[in-house]
């Protein structure tokens, strides 16, 4: 990577690449007020869609071309092949500098829009930590009674790696094609085990924010015409379309 990352601290950069990673973007826009000369910057710091367009448009403006990138990992994790990092933006950039980029970890180009890459970002998050904090929870039930969270984790990443990832593949079409056929589970199936949840966790102390939050976008799912339709039909709650 030497050469290939860095920030310069001059009057200009001095790398026909610069990747930079900066606390947020208005620490990044205060590194990028001074001129690009037609060099390649890829950007990795977290933001929204809104901030990478506009950061996109600020070194155009300074004669530069813009990458910009999220990596779907801890930074300790760059340099592995396994990791996922995601870019969008200008396409030449990409595939000028793809073999260093691969370096730092898988890379998938996403098109043209800078803005993408951000949004991907933002939305695999929200997937981690829902899943994370959904583990947590469960761990805490199951901790109050006794059992070990170590002791119930194998099971858990199976039922994730099988039953859990077929069940998400299978949303992924419903979403998609906007039907949510309750042949095997319906929200009105689901409904009733979600009081027991809330109840159990209740009775061991523990704070019932999760479940409640579950059990009342499926209530909404219910009053509005969904009780037959699979769970995959909150997505309509979700987009404040029912």
């Amino acid at each position: 990577m030497a050469g290939a990352l860095g920030v310069v601290a001059g009057d200009s950069f001095d790398a026909g690449l610069v990747v930079l990673c900066a606390a947020d973007h208005e620490e990044l826009w205060a590194l990028l007020a001074r001129d690009l000369g037609g060099r390649d910057l890829v950007n990795l710091t977290s933001g929204t869609s809104g901030q990478a367009r506009e950061t996109a448009s600020r070194v155009a403006a300074r004669g530069g071309r813009y990458l910009d990138g999220a990596l779907m990992a801890h930074p300790e994790h760059v340099g592995r092949p396994e990791t996922e990092l995601v870019y969008s933006g200008d396409a030449a950039v990409f595939e000028k500098h793809r073999a260093v980029l691969e370096r730092l970890g898988n890379a998938t180009y996403l098109g043209a829009d800078p803005g993408t890459a951000a949004l991907y970002d933002i939305a695999l998050l929200n997937f981690a930590w829902a899943t994370l904090i959904g583990y947590l929870h469960t761990a805490a039930l199951l901790t109050a009674d006794g059992v070990r969270a170590s002791e119930v984790t194998p099971m858990l990443t199976r039922w994730l790696r099988g039953t859990v990832s077929e069940v998400v593949a299978d949303y992924a079409e419903q979403v998609d094609h906007g039907a949510y056929p309750g042949e095997q589970e319906w929200l009105e199936l689901d409904w009733p085990l979600m009081a027991n949840l809330v109840r159990a966790s209740e009775e061991r102390g523990l704070d019932p924010a999760l479940p409640r939050l579950v059990e009342s976008l499926t209530a909404r799912g219910v009053a509005a015409g969904f009780g037959s339709a699979s769970f995959a039909s909150l997505v309509e709650v979700i987009r404040g379309a029912a």
